[in-house]
């Protein structure tokens, strides 16, 4: 496949993604953008700098697919796993509508609600892991990486999903911290304690029960038709 239409696909397809990039990362941006422009500059560039390195590795590994391929069916108990617990927990966030008590003891939260993490070097380092995330749209835009004819394109067609994808996550703090109740004093207080009870959990918790079902239901449909099948 040519590199042009990759790199289209991957742009179409972060395009595409920007709904599911919003909801399901826009908080995690606003909390590491409070420092401020420049938090958010380091954060996004580093995204870039490790979505180009994983586009650059996947194009560059094609020849350990096979291997990969072979040590699938010793994944699938433990991803079956991942994702039954992950059901539960949307479940349960969309039941009781808050974050556990124990996420705020664990989480070192600031006076106003909002995550400590500071420095822009640091949020440049949280950019570049969050290729790591478990994210079928990102996974989906390193299967087209890796169909790329080597490292330098593999980079290139995961630098256009994170062009896509990038529009959605810089807007989504704005909309976050707007949510929260404005920029400080006991609004900004009630508006971060607001986003960690009500309809922003349990919308999220059913955005994690209804994906890991999805994924779940999937594994077991499969299943039934290669038995049906047989």
């Amino acid at each position: 496949m040519s590199s042009g239409a990759l790199i289209a696909g991957a742009l179409a397809l972060g395009f595409a993604s920007s709904p599911h990039c919003g909801l399901m990362c826009g908080s995690a941006c606003a909390a590491l953008s409070r420092g401020g422009r420049g938090d958010a500059v380091a954060l996004h560039a580093g995204r870039l700098a490790g979505y180009a390195a994983a586009g650059a590795v996947v194009a560059a590994s094609m020849g350990a697919l096979g291997r990969w391929a072979q040590m699938a069916p010793m994944l699938q108990p433990l991803w079956s796993a991942l994702h039954a617990a992950l059901l539960v927990w949307g479940l349960w966030l969309l039941a009781t509508g808050r974050l556990p008590a124990f996420w705020g003891r664990l989480s070192g939260r600031t006076p106003d609600g909002w995550q400590r993490m500071r420095g822009p070097v640091r949020k440049a380092g949280i950019g570049v892991a969050w290729v790591a995330l478990p994210c079928g749209m990102l996974q989906s835009a390193l299967l087209l990486a890796a169909l790329a004819n080597g490292p330098l394109r593999g980079a290139s067609v995961m630098a256009a999903f994170w062009l896509g994808a990038g529009p959605v996550l810089w807007l989504a703090p704005a909309l976050w911290l707007r949510l929260a109740g404005g920029a400080g004093g006991g609004q900004a207080v009630a508006g971060a304690g607001a986003l960690a009870r009500g309809w922003p959990v349990r919308l999220a918790g059913a955005a994690v029960a209804a994906s890991s079902a999805w994924v779940l239901a999937g594994g077991l449909i499969s299943r039934a038709v290669a038995w049906c099948l047989a």
